[in-house]
């Protein structure tokens, strides 16, 4: 296998830092970027840290492959604009200088149930920043689409600790058809993005739900 270079945008979050770790590990990738707003606080031989203003920066880097794990929540953002800037905003502005930069592929974290005719502003979102980027022109892009992720975040949920409870008694009846709508690790997320940056893809554009994840981070080749 020929080794490939990676940029991940989103090293610090949830999914994010579990990606991190396995692009470290991965021999398919000799060099793995990260753009960050502050450092990470650790040294590896592959990783090229980069600190920087994601408002303003406009540089590049050599990467065969994107991933962008960037994701916020209106509550954290604190108002529907600044959302809209880390959900729509950077995703898009970095696929666009990256394509130009000579990258082959993006995958990206969407969600479950997007829609621009959703009532539900995150799902509006979502549904238009996967429609910009897939317009773009990317010989492959990967556009993820969990259920609710769940996992050790660093910031306190509640309503979401609710739902992961409830969901943990939910899956087991999740089964055939509805198993896409069963929550999924943050792990399993990074593990399906890393094994399906090491595919062939059959689609330029394809869009992966949670049971196609999870498949994919067990080792099943996508369709």
């Amino acid at each position: 296998m020929q080794q490939k270079s990676a940029l991940l945008i989103g090293a610090s979050g949830l999914t994010g830092s579990h990606l991190l770790q396995l692009l470290l590990e991965s021999e398919a990738y000799h060099t793995v970027y990260a753009y960050n707003r502050k450092p990470l606080g650790m040294v590896h031989p592959k990783l090229k840290e980069i600190i920087i203003d994601f408002d303003t920066y406009q540089g590049t880097v050599e990467a065969t492959t994107v991933f962008c794990c960037l994701g916020t929540t209106i509550k954290k953002a604190g108002s529907k604009d600044a959302f809209k800037k880390v959900d729509l905003g950077y995703p898009l502005k970095f696929a666009k200088l990256q394509y130009e930069a000579g990258s082959q592929a993006f995958l990206v974290i969407s969600a479950m149930g997007v829609s621009e005719k959703s009532f539900i502003f995150y799902n509006q979102v979502k549904a238009t920043m996967e429609k910009e980027i897939s317009a773009i022109g990317y010989n492959s892009l990967g556009i993820f689409r969990p259920a609710l992720i769940t996992g050790n975040r660093k910031e306190h949920r509640a309503g979401e600790k609710i739902a992961v409870l409830v969901f943990g008694w939910l899956n087991k009846f999740l089964t055939g058809t509805l198993r896409k709508y069963q929550s999924i690790q943050a792990s399993e997320i990074a593990l399906g993005m890393l094994n399906y940056s090491n595919t062939t893809p059959t689609k330029k554009v394809a869009i992966i739900m949670s049971d196609e994840i999870k498949d994919l981070a067990e080792g099943k080749q996508p369709l």
